[in-house]
């Protein structure tokens, strides 16, 4: 009898039973906070320290570039029948927008007394010769609205001409860069570059191009011809680029000696952005996206930091110690639990007992074993840092000393050196160093003792007292083994310095690839024939709305609880090569109306549950289903052309030929077969 009260029934667990740490969310109250707060400043000092080192790589192409632009005019040939217009081309393989904004940076600083005015011009700025010509001028010149019938046309460059007249004693010099330039129609940049040498006299125009290919002469003689050509005063330059540039930004950004981060990628990241920037991407710009994802969940270099601080809680350690919880929560309490888990878990002697149980007493004595693990990580990659320097002075002078030790071997030093392979690289060329005569070994000691002189001071004087050690009148061999153990020593693996070690140190944690170059095609069929799992249901504990038996039935789930592109895309995968949109619609509609009466059961149950009332909800639902039956036909026909827009959008279907002895209108077929319902 439904109108029976319901009786609740307390649900009392089993003593022995043990929580399971899938549904318990292990962290502090404010911890999302904190490992917020240490991605933010980890990723700001990785942010920093490349951008840095960018500038100084492009630095000396900047100021070539520069010194050309201002000094343009200055070596003019003379004699010459008409005046050249001044061509700059600039050969950026990576294909990044790193060395132009440095460029534009120095040629407009942000003080009033700009000594050149830039106009940025991009391939969709020049369909025609006359937008083209618009957007050259309207970059320099704010045309107002026309008052007469006499006023200059915007594409007409008198009206640069008589800007720039009007300028007074400045007259700037007028850059014109054009980004992509393989992009830009050549005929449209043709005319443009003839229109404005018509000019160049009375203007100071000089144009700017960027370049993806490594040779921008070959194509500028196979896209222009040569009367355009001949209009022309060439200068080229390049921008550093290739693994070179890769290898030395990473070793610098994180393997300098002077420099601290707060996490050290592993080797498995490197060797994915060494692939990554081989294989799709040699842009700069890409590089530093997977180094930020690698430090925080929610989104390489950022990617890494992205993942990093979310996938182990004790990230939020990072940074600092947090304060300790006045009065812990079950889940705070479960936190200090896996810390201290953490802390002891690869250590199994009697020795480590007294510290354990001091530990699980007070959570500040827990918190300073923290502390202290911090510093000992920190005085590992210091050293870890520091040998990575010494090892890279050690090859380079193997590789390139005398006996011609480079020859049978690559001449690019890559980042083998932090490939776990450290003591055997040295092993590798152990047999070579004690090849070396005794005066090679000692200027190796000299390149090594110089190294360490230009470190910071708190950092040389400990590594120049090892040296000082060393006894200089030993064998050729001796000297070569007190340098392997020596090097040995500082590249100790990282995963031995502290059991916390993961706070601070990727390792070997795979980098997660999809990020950057996910599965569309398979991603997309899987959202339009299972979206629920995609739109899940975080109240409950294990991050989900459904039962584990509820999940196991998605392939039989009720076509009414799907979305309405969902129903059509189940439709689409059980027909044939080609479908009827009329029947598709009937299975639409029909399954719309399976959703409706659904509603107006549950709706029924809930007035009968509720009690009798007055009796008029059942009459009102019928009255308004007749009242409004064609509006709900409408209703389900722009659902059903909206859902087939949204395919149709995703390239699932393809139209079919209408009349003329093909296949009727009312078919449309199908892109893509063969997809598991």
């Amino acid at each position: 009898n439904i109108c029976r009260p319901p009786v609740y029934i307390p649900y009392a667990a089993d003593q022995a039973e043990e929580p399971a740490l899938g549904s318990l969310e292990i962290d502090l109250r404010n911890g999302p906070q904190l490992r917020l707060d240490a991605y933010k400043e980890a990723w700001t000092r990785c942010l920093d320290r490349m951008k840095f080192l960018i500038a100084q790589l492009y630095s000396p192409v900047v100021s070539d570039v520069i010194h050309r632009v201002v000094n343009i005019n200055a070596d003019v040939l003379p004699g010459l029948p008409f005046p050249e217009v001044p061509v700059i081309t600039i050969s950026d393989p990576s294909g990044g927008s790193r060395f132009l904004d440095h460029l534009t940076t120095e040629l407009e600083p942000e003080d009033d007394d700009a000594s050149a005015l830039v106009n940025h011009l991009y391939p969709n700025d020049c369909i025609n010769i006359t937008v083209a010509m618009k957007s050259l001028i309207g970059g320099f010149v704010r045309v107002p609205p026309k008052r007469k019938s006499t006023s200059v046309a915007p594409y007409d460059l008198t009206l640069l001409q008589a800007w720039y007249d009007a300028v007074g004693d400045s007259r700037p010099s007028l850059i014109v860069l054009l980004h992509d330039f393989e992009q830009f129609d050549v005929n449209v940049i043709q005319d443009m570059l003839y229109i404005c040498s018509l000019q160049i006299a009375r203007l100071p125009l000089t144009f700017i191009l960027s370049f993806s290919t490594p040779s921008p002469p070959a194509y500028l003689q196979a896209a222009l011809t040569r009367a355009t050509l001949s209009l022309l005063r060439v200068h080229h330059f390049a921008v550093p680029s290739g693994h070179e540039v890769l290898d030395a930004l990473l070793l610098k950004t994180f393997f300098d000696p002077g420099v601290d981060l707060l996490l050290l990628p592993g080797p498995t990241l490197f060797e994915f952005i060494e692939d990554y920037y081989a294989t799709h991407s040699t842009s700069l710009d890409a590089v530093i996206s997977i180094l930020q994802a690698s430090t925080f969940y929610c989104s390489s270099t950022q990617i890494a930091h992205l993942k990093h601080y979310t996938t182990d809680p004790l990230a939020l350690f990072a940074l600092s110690t947090p304060p300790l919880p006045a009065h812990p929560s079950p889940r705070e309490t479960q936190f200090l639990q896996t810390v201290l888990g953490r802390l002891h878990a690869p250590q199994h002697h009697k020795t480590a007992e007294s510290a354990w149980k001091a530990q699980a007493r007070a959570a500040g004595v827990l918190f300073q074993a923290v502390d202290a693990a911090r510093e000992a990580f920190a005085r590992r990659a210091g050293q870890v840092r520091l040998g990575v320097g010494l090892l890279g002075v050690v090859l380079v002078f193997l590789q390139g000393g005398p006996g011609g030790m480079n020859r049978a071997r690559e001449k690019r030093l890559r980042l083998d050196r932090w490939r776990g392979a450290a003591a055997a690289s040295l092993r590798r060329h152990q047999d070579e160093a004690e090849a070396e005569d005794g005066d090679g070994l000692h200027v190796l000691l000299g390149e090594l003792h110089t190294y360490l002189e230009g470190l910071p001071q708190d950092v040389q004087a400990a590594e120049l007292e090892a040296f000082h050690r060393l006894d200089v009148s030993a064998s050729t061999a001796e000297i070569a083994e007190w340098v392997e153990e020596y090097l040995a020593d500082l590249l100790q693996p990282l995963e031995e310095s502290t059991p916390l070690w993961s706070v601070w140190y990727t390792g070997r944690t795979p980098f997660p690839s999809e990020i950057i170059n996910p599965a569309l095609r398979p991603s997309i069929i899987s959202g339009l024939s299972f979206p629920h799992l995609y739109t899940v249901d975080h109240q409950d504990g294990n991050g989900g709305g459904k039962s584990g038996e509820a999940d196991t039935d998605d392939d039989e789930e009720h076509l009414q609880s799907l979305p309405d592109t969902s129903i059509l895309f189940k439709g689409y995968t059980k027909a044939g090569k080609t479908i009827n949109v009329y029947d598709w619609f009937d299975h639409f509609r029909m399954v719309l109306e399976g959703q409706r009466e659904e509603a107006l059961a549950l709706l029924e149950e809930g007035n009968d549950t509720t009690g009798k009332g007055k009796g008029k909800g059942k009459k009102a639902i019928k009255k308004e289903g007749k009242a409004e039956e064609e509006d709900v036909n409408l209703a389900v026909q722009a659902r059903f052309i909206r859902a087939l827009h949204e395919l149709d959008y995703l390239g699932f279907i393809k139209h079919t030929s209408r009349g003329g002895g093909g296949r009727k209108g009312e078919f449309v077929g199908r892109t893509v077969l063969g997809v598991l319902d």
